[in-house]
């Protein structure tokens, strides 16, 4: 069943005027629920009290981020108290990853981008700034249905032969909101742009070695500003129908992806003192939901990347123990280490050095990650998880004058929800009398488990 959806540009505190608006649209077309793409406030004005107090009515479930302009103190406070904004308005987190009961998949990234951001401050999800690592860690979405950005992808003209308006020669665009939506080929892609309209033409993305007859499409949408002067669009409204038929010829004037073309942007920039910022803080719940049994002792489902204890999207991550972010995974230390602070004391490794690597995508196995053509996910992730290894195995081996090897293990199982790596000091005497293999061993043949390949490295 297809769910209707309707769609708003920079609202900049006309709240009044636009859902009096919309209320007569939702009535007419009964729309599922509304997106406010850019601004929805201006400043904690009047506006505010009368949506807070009840005087504006918002007729149907409505979502929104932060874009250009700060959320006002007093809904940052209703905010962090998990208290109602007003009945109907649903904060998605400047960052975050979203199911709604309709089952559409909303990823969100709103704010411009400042690279020297550092994070740490409570407030920091409200302020309308994100940093290129935030873009990265909702790669772990993996795939969405809406992808919500403030600010255009790099390179969303190219192929496309419909021209801006009069007056206005270019928008300009950013590489990783480009990597962003190239990697999770969302079925709508909106962003804003305070003057004008801009529709590209439906673009399709590689096929992928797993389905090579399937080609996503993107439709990527910008809006403009209620009561902009020259009357551009700003308002949206769309039919999506719950899956994706892949039997279904492109449409008219489609064209491949506009980055298709990119250069390969491998190279990161240096991390920042705190490369991590936290912004979302869309579902304070996620955790209740835990897996387990669901009603009549129905098993649950794995969690998705905004509930997954590795997946960076998620908002309740414990950052403060990521220790380094990649290209295609990170590292982290171990919230419940096997090995203390005085384990290995006396052989120079004075720190719980047990570590995770774990890649950015959200999946099963290494095997399981999504890839294309241009793109050998698998292989990159599985080189730069072994970078990691390596730098820790040499770490340990230095700092304690080659008294310590160290134990690498893979968690991963095709109904599993996110592989990673376990990384585990060990005295590398034990280690060469093959004690730790033989112990793996052991266990492994009491579970029934098949053999397995050891890599000696002490």
């Amino acid at each position: 069943m297809a769910s209707k959806i309707i769609v708003l540009g920079d609202i900049n505190g006309q709240l009044q005027s636009v859902f009096t608006k919309l209320s007569t649209l939702h009535a007419k077309n009964s729309f599922a629920f509304a997106i406010v793409t850019g601004n929805l406030f201006a400043e904690d004005s009047d506006a505010v009290t009368e949506l807070l107090t009840n005087k504006i009515t918002i007729p149907l479930p409505t979502y929104f981020t932060v874009a250009t302009t700060p959320l006002p103190q007093r809904i940052i406070e209703k905010i962090e108290k998990d208290e109602e904004i007003c009945p109907n308005l649903h904060y998605l987190g400047k960052r975050s990853t979203t199911k709604t009961s309709e089952g559409i998949k909303i990823v969100t990234l709103g704010g411009q981008l400042d690279e020297s951001i550092v994070g740490g401050t409570s407030k920091e999800q409200y302020l309308p700034f994100h940093t290129i690592s935030d873009a990265k860690a909702l790669h772990g979405a993996n795939s969405a249905d809406i992808l919500l950005t403030t600010t255009w992808p790099a390179l969303i003209r190219t192929g496309s032969k419909i021209p801006l308006p009069d007056g206005i020669t270019d928008v300009t665009g950013q590489d990783h909101i480009a990597d962003l939506c190239a990697f999770l080929k969302p079925r709508y892609h909106f962003s804003v742009s305070s003057e004008l309209f801009f529709e590209r033409e439906p673009f399709f993305h590689t096929p992928t070695q797993d389905a090579p007859d399937v080609r996503p499409l993107t439709r990527f949408i910008s809006l403009a500003a209620h009561g902009n002067p020259s009357k551009q669009k700003a308002l949206y409204a769309f039919s999506l129908p719950a899956s994706v038929d892949s039997t279904t010829p492109l449409p008219p004037g489609a064209t491949a992806s506009p980055f298709i073309s990119r250069p390969n942007r491998n190279k990161r920039p240096a991390l920042e003192l705190d490369p991590y910022s936290r912004y979302g803080n869309h579902d304070r719940n996620a955790y209740q939901n835990k897996r387990g049994r669901g009603p009549r002792g129905q098993r649950q489902p794995p969690p998705g990347p905004d509930q997954c204890f590795f997946c960076l999207s998620n908002p309740n991550l414990d950052t403060h123990l990521i220790s380094s972010i990649g290209d295609d995974s990170y590292l982290t230390l171990a919230k419940g280490p096997l090995t203390l602070s005085d384990t290995y004391a006396t052989s120079g490794i004075d720190f719980p050095a047990h570590a995770l690597i774990i890649p950015l995508t959200h999946s099963a196995t290494i095997a399981a990650i999504p890839e294309t053509e241009e793109e050998k996910s698998k292989e990159k992730t599985f080189a730069e998880m072994n970078k990691f290894k390596d730098k820790l195995q040499s770490m340990i081996a230095d700092r304690s004058n080659n008294q310590l090897g160290a134990v690498t293990y893979e968690i991963s199982k095709g109904n599993g929800v996110h592989t990673h790596w376990q990384f585990v000091p060990m005295p590398a005497e034990t280690i060469r009398k093959g004690l730790v293999e033989a112990a793996f061993r052991v266990e492994a043949e009491n579970l029934s488990y098949p053999p397995s390949k050891f890599v000696i490295q002490a």
